[in-house]
């Protein structure tokens, strides 16, 4: 047998196999429009395939496919096989095309309408004014812990945290040429260049860089032509949708490739980001709700109200204190998460307890687990 022919048959092979799967998708996508009627409230808007299903995927992948590449394939997939009734309005915390972008896109598919807002109160306020559904902000990051005044800020504004999207950050440098000696220009929105300096000034010297508002803008930019460069995130959907609006792609978008990833001086960041709505989002079986206290000043105080989880066998999964402001210059507040949802059993007989030992007690939200993203590497040398 020639080796065209070899190959001619393995193509075909190839093509039966991928209309396989995609009649496979098809009939996900009618049990998952059969599932997302049968429920309500936040729940409707929900990933169907949660983390720890994904990570079960990926212990029983096989090679030659590696487990890393489950998760974005099994994610792709079932944003796409979410059709709403009515999409869901989604405002995420930074600038468009952002890693808030990238997060929204994860969690609620690419038929949500997204729209950015510059801060995290900003995005909260939106949600609370009913402007929008939901809001993603940054919720917690390995350098800084959990983001407390975007906690109170949920707290006061009678807010739910409803949902977590672990994001692990970074930033590629791509273009329609594929030799990165040649790039003379490079465009980035204003963060992402403050965030690769070191990186331009070792890699790029003679660059000229271009800031824009946005990494759609700077992606945008790339049709002036081989010799220029874009700063994006990675995750930014480069082959498809070059804008955060939903624009139609530049000319360039082509042919466009990765030259480096993880360009940042700092390298990869891992970021929780919050899911936010007015809202509670019900129970699915695999939760954790978040609440913040303060305890009395007296010996033992925070002994006790932790007594009540473990004599009510609910797991303590993270728990950090802050100061802030208080009657007497300041205070301490404790964030805590403990596993399962604020309507089961064990854990409302376990916050009746606290209740009567904390000075104060408030419930942030129960929101379904979503699990770790993969480890973070080095940044470029």
């Amino acid at each position: 047998m020639s080796d065209r022919r070899r190959t001619d048959e393995v193509l075909a092979r190839l093509e039966d196999i991928d209309r396989e799967i995609l009649r496979s998708i098809e009939r996900r996508a009618r049990l998952v429009e059969d599932l997302i009627k049968d429920r309500s409230g936040n729940a409707v808007h929900a990933p169907i395939s949660d983390g720890a299903h994904i990570s079960a995927l990926e212990r029983v992948a096989q090679p030659p496919l590696s487990s890393a590449a489950v998760r974005p394939v099994f994610e792709a997939i079932d944003a796409a096989c979410r059709v709403f009734e009515v999409a869901p309005r989604v405002v995420y915390a930074g600038g468009e095309g952002g890693f808030g972008f990238i997060a929204s896109r994860a969690h609620f598919g690419s038929r949500a309408e997204l729209a950015s807002s510059a801060t995290s109160l900003s995005a909260l306020e939106d949600v609370a004014r009913s402007r929008a559904d939901f809001a993603l902000v940054p919720y917690e990051s390995v350098e800084e812990g959990p983001a407390f005044d975007t906690i109170q800020a949920i707290v006061a504004s009678d807010l739910k945290l409803v949902g977590e999207r672990h994001v692990v950050q970074a930033l590629s440098l791509v273009s329609a040429s594929r030799d990165a000696s040649v790039i003379e220009t490079i465009h980035a929105c204003t963060p992402h260049h403050l965030a690769c300096v070191g990186y331009l000034a070792q890699h790029h010297p003679r660059a000229t860089m271009h800031d824009h508002r946005s990494a759609g803008a700077a992606l945008e930019a790339l049709a002036e032509g081989p010799k220029a460069a874009a700063i994006v995130p990675r995750g930014f959907p480069i082959h498809a949708v070059a804008s955060a609006d939903g624009s139609a792609p530049p000319p360039a978008d082509e042919g466009l490739h990765v030259l480096r990833e993880s360009i940042a001086d700092v390298g990869e960041v891992r970021v929780r980001w919050g899911v936010i709505s007015r809202l509670p989002m019900p129970r699915t079986g695999s939760d954790a709700t978040a609440l913040v206290f303060g305890v009395h000043d007296r010996p033992g105080a925070l002994h006790d109200v932790l007594l009540h989880f473990k004599q009510r066998d609910c797991n303590l999964r993270r728990i950090h204190s802050r100061a802030v402001r208080g009657p007497n210059g300041w205070d301490y507040l404790f964030y805590a998460e403990v596993g399962g949802h604020v309507t089961d059993r064990h854990l409302t007989s376990a916050l009746e307890g606290i209740k009567r030992e904390a000075r104060t007690l408030q419930i942030v939200g129960s929101f379904p687990i979503d699990e770790a993203a993969p480890p973070i590497s080095s940044p470029p040398r």
